[in-house]
């Protein structure tokens, strides 16, 4: 019976010395060779015992020919390492593009350059603002005047004005006194000349005095009767005057009419509209800093018109940096924001933190979004591909010696002790911790793996195990 050793190096006979490369297909069939031609010894070997009169149960036992010798490994259950490992590459947590919507303004000054850190508020580029400057100035002008109309609108007389109008309206209350006590003393004649015209009317019928005479009385009665309605006339003139000169002074002190009033702060308050709409289109020319931040394009050169839908600088807000990284469905589900991650490039190492995880997974891909923040000093830099861990503790795991799987074409296997058979058994390979691989499908507890001797069976070879 032939038994075959542990598995040697590939190219190296048992003694160390270099030999013409076999390839394990070449070795595969040399062992099956063998194999057959032992089965066809055996063959013979029952014939013959047959034609002696031997039992058949002994001649099968003998027609069974291990074609290897090998050692077994209970797959168990054990605590591995829970790793997750991640690919990326490095972005901005929040790009920022800056820019102006200002249109065809020459830029006429570049204040900062690539690799700048900046604040908030800085100035990074001043467009040219000459003819707005001059605009604005115009547009001052105008809404000092509409001001001034305004003024003078709401309230159109000078103090002097005014105080004419006071001296105006006193006069005419003067002139009501005056003109009352004439009408006072109008009536005292009418009623005197009354008196003596109704007394000589009566001495006429006595003879006293003569008929001349009382017409002559009865003349001035009807005269005094005419001054007192005169003066009463006037009287009421000089008070119609007065109340006049009131009015004209109480307009005075009030002021312009409502209409004209609401038309000049009209007029203000466009003007004034004005005057902000330029000063906001000359700050529009200064280009600032939204934020504290990172430059890394700087897109505005001097003498460039600057166009209102192309930036003029890419920043990364205040420098931060993360890695984003794409996770299975299943992963994804076992992480949690606070988690903290290694991550490096092979040449810088930093600790990052998971600070968002994606609420969504992609129906196409079954991966979801994993944000995980860096330090700012880190050293690295948009664009740079990275590797990520994150330790997630130990769990339990199926697993097996690394040497015991196989792969073939991309597919891991391994091989099953079987009653005395090699078994070829296609797995699922999990994580891998130093000589254990975890098995996620394929196997169960307690199966027992080929290990030594594994690399050189096929499906279904009888084996022998051995110490």
């Amino acid at each position: 019976m032939m038994v075959m050793g542990p598995r040697k190096p590939q190219g190296l006979p048992l003694d160390g010395i270099a030999s013409p490369k076999v390839s394990k297909r070449s070795f595969y069939i040399t062992i099956s060779a063998v194999s057959a031609f032992a089965i066809i010894v055996a063959a013979a070997t029952a014939g013959s015992a047959l034609m002696k009169g031997s039992t058949p149960g002994i001649v099968a036992k003998k027609s069974v020919t291990p074609v290897a010798t090998v050692t077994t490994v209970a797959a168990n259950l054990h605590p591995v390492p829970d790793v997750l490992n991640l690919t990326g590459s490095i972005s901005a947590t929040d790009p920022l593009s800056v820019g102006s919507s200002s249109v065809g303004l020459v830029i006429k000054e570049v204040n900062v350059e690539e690799g700048d850190y900046v604040r908030k508020g800085q100035i990074l580029c001043q467009l040219d603002s000459s003819v707005m400057r001059a605009q604005l100035a115009a547009a001052q002008a105008r809404l000092n005047g509409s001001h001034a109309s305004l003024l003078k609108a709401a309230q159109p007389n000078r103090l002097e004005d005014i105080g004419s109008f006071e001296a105006a309206y006193q006069q005419s209350l003067s002139d009501i006194q005056n003109k009352t006590a004439m009408l006072d003393q109008a009536k005292a004649s009418r009623d005197l000349a009354l008196n003596n015209a109704t007394r000589y009317a009566a001495l006429v019928k006595e003879g006293a005095v003569s008929q001349m005479e009382a017409q002559t009385r009865q003349t001035e009665a009807l005269t005094a009767g005419s001054t007192v309605r005169a003066a009463m006339e006037s009287l009421e003139a000089s008070r119609f005057s007065s109340r006049q000169a009131l009015n004209r002074l109480a307009m005075a002190k009030e002021g312009g009419r409502k209409e004209d009033v609401d038309i000049s702060r009209a007029a203000a308050n466009e003007n004034s509209a004005t005057v902000q709409q330029m000063r906001a289109q000359i700050e529009q020319t200064i280009v600032r800093a939204p934020d504290d931040g990172l430059i890394t394009k700087r897109l505005a050169h001097i003498g460039d018109l600057s166009n209102g839908g192309k930036p003029l600088f890419e920043m990364i807000r205040k420098g931060e940096i993360e890695l984003r990284a794409k996770v299975s469905q299943d992963d994804i589900a076992r992480l949690a924001v606070g988690q903290h991650a290694h991550v490096s490039d092979n040449t810088r190492k930093a600790e990052g933190t998971i600070f968002q995880i994606s609420p969504i997974v992609d129906e196409t891909t079954r991966l979801g979004t994993v944000r995980i923040a860096l330090p700012k000093d880190a050293g690295f830099r948009p664009g740079m591909f990275v590797k990520g861990i994150i330790e997630r503790g130990s769990r339990t795991a199926l697993t097996v010696p690394n040497s015991a799987v196989l792969a073939d074409e991309g597919i891991n296997y391994v091989y099953v002790y079987q009653n005395g058979l090699a078994k070829k058994q296609q797995v699922s390979i999990g994580a891998r911790v130093k000589e254990t691989a975890e098995v996620t499908n394929g196997l169960q507890a307690g199966d027992q793996v080929i290990v030594s001797g594994a690399g050189f069976l096929n499906d279904q070879d009888p084996v022998a195990l051995g110490q």
